[in-house]
């Protein structure tokens, strides 16, 4: 009987300690806006991704150098992301599928990038990214 109440007992702590784990669930995020140049021009296409430690980022379209949407309240990373097609994928051949390659300079993306943005929950979130193809 002491087993069985040993054992339900710590049944019992490894669910609550699961359950009670501290997540938060998803970031807060605000309204956000702004535009994109490379070398002095409008970007025409590509994504930004918004985020801060620990939750997904939010990705937002860049059209002919803006951008709006959501991102995650907080200071945030910027990526850039400028996809192209490139050769076929050969996992996946029977539907045609290519690669995706990034073409934005590497430190535009990636756990370096020198992209940042300081998101409020209050207020204009109107940024500018000025940045080179070099």
């Amino acid at each position: 009987m002491s087993r069985s109440c040993l054992a339900t007992s710590f049944a019992l702590a490894l669910v609550w300690s699961f359950g009670c784990s501290g997540r938060t669930g998803p970031a807060p995020t605000a309204d956000v806006k702004g535009t994109i140049n490379m070398d002095g021009k409008p970007l025409p296409v590509g994504e930004l991704h918004f985020s801060i430690q620990g939750h997904p980022p939010s990705v937002l379209k860049v059209t002919d150098g803006t951008f709006k949407g959501q991102a995650p309240v907080g200071q945030n990373k910027v990526e850039l992301f400028i996809l192209v097609d490139g050769p076929p994928n050969k996992k996946y051949t029977e539907g045609g599928a290519s690669a995706k390659i990034n073409t934005a300079p590497g430190k535009y993306w990636g756990p370096n990038t020198t992209l940042d943005a300081g998101v409020s929950a209050k207020g204009t979130n109107d940024f500018k990214f000025d940045v080179s193809s070099k």
